[in-house]
């Protein structure tokens, strides 16, 4: 009797795995890690510096993802999962598609165009810090009178002038705390250093002028903990379910996703027509697609600030966990999202998506600083 209860068991838990999953779903922890065993068991795992810099689901043809939903036979997926994986390794970068069934590399393509990918928390960690040791850096604080302990320095991406063969490069500026979490107000004028990211080295170092620095009085925008004046989320009904990434809500059915790139990915939106007694289609995939930040000031210190916050930088790299009952009302339904780190192991953003009815109104946004962790600021 045991021995047919076993294989009963593990035939229903593979029919439901195979009902409940959706082609655009989000790779999961265990995929990610076997996406990244792959790649180093692969030829790409004897080359110096394996770094993953983007793995997200490699994701079937449109067409084919809508005749699936279609289909009244949703417990036949369309393919064996795959893994797209964006990795340098050797001074080159991969572009990889990882059979995750066969746990195989079935596609292997030496990027040589322009463009260079995304950049790794790891990489922007270490190249923060290395000013804090570069003796001309240490001079120009000293000569400043300033206090190198109160120093914090950020890594901002270069963009691209016309250069017929760039490095992987940021350029370094760093900021005065002194008695405010508010750093960027206090910005420490005329140092500007650039990094070479594959070398991990101050390569140019320039000290151009001196200017005032700002006070730190005034550039505290924390919300105090006492006599706040910020109410929670009111409580509102619950119109909605959600099983998985799938969400139904009234006449509606979506999929939410979310990856290191884009952050919240909303795709297979239908709305269902009472006239014609079925659903209709009004959004294959949707999401923030860049968003471009040009400063426009020719000074040396900031005509590269061109920033490319998603393709740079990464909108899921820079969630933040939602907090109940403040960045969402009571009866939300929070999604957590999954990523590769540098190593490509997998990082988890709890409670990354938050899923709730609300009339529509108020606008809440709030951030926190990456040079003063655990303090939230709110604006």
């Amino acid at each position: 009797m045991t021995a047919l209860f076993i294989p009963l068991v593990l035939i229903l838990q593979c029919c439901f795995t195979a009902t409940s999953s959706h082609p655009l779903d989000p790779l999961t922890p265990t995929e990610i890690n076997k996406a990244r065993l792959t790649i180093q068991k692969s030829h790409i795992g004897n080359l110096p510096n394996l770094t993953f810099h983007f793995v997200d689901t490699e994701e079937p043809e449109k067409a084919e993802v809508l005749k699936w939903l279609s289909s009244s036979n949703q417990k036949r997926s369309i393919h064996p999962r795959q893994a797209k994986v964006v990795a340098r390794a050797g001074g080159q970068t991969h572009e990889l598609i990882v059979d995750l069934a066969t746990s195989s590399v079935t596609s292997d393509h030496v990027h040589t165009d322009h463009g260079n990918p995304p950049l790794t928390f790891t990489e922007l960690f270490l190249a923060s810090k290395l000013p804090l040791s570069h003796s001309k850096f240490i001079n120009s604080i000293s000569a400043r009178g300033l206090n190198l302990s109160e120093v914090s320095c950020l890594p901002f991406s270069i963009g691209w002038y016309g250069e017929e063969i760039t490095k992987r490069a940021v350029k370094i500026q760093c900021f005065y705390r002194g008695g405010s979490v508010n750093v960027f107000t206090r910005p420490i004028e005329g140092i500007t250093m650039l990094v070479d990211l594959d070398l991990m080295k101050i390569t140019v170092y320039t000290d151009r002028f001196r200017a005032p620095l700002p006070k730190a009085q005034g550039t505290d925008f924390q919300t105090p903990k006492e006599n706040s004046n910020s109410a929670p989320y009111n409580k509102t009904k619950s119109g909605f379910l959600v099983s998985g990434h799938k969400v139904k809500w009234e006449n509606w059915v979506f999929h939410v996703g979310f990856n290191a790139r884009a952050g919240s990915v909303i795709s297979t939106a239908s709305v269902f027509d009472s006239r014609k007694k079925k659903y209709r289609s009004v959004l294959y995939k949707g999401h923030v697609s860049e968003t471009f930040v040009p400063y426009m000031d020719p000074t040396s210190e900031w005509y590269f600030r061109t920033f490319m916050d998603i393709g740079e930088f990464g909108f899921g790299r820079s969630a933040d966990s939602l907090q109940p009952l403040i960045d969402c009302p009571e009866n939300a339904e929070y999604v957590d999202g999954f990523m590769a780190g540098a190593d490509g192991k997998p990082q988890k953003v709890e409670r990354a998506i938050c899923i709730f009815e609300r009339y529509s109104g108020d606008v809440a946004m709030r951030h926190t600083e990456i040079n003063v962790p655990g303090k939230l600021v709110r604006v």
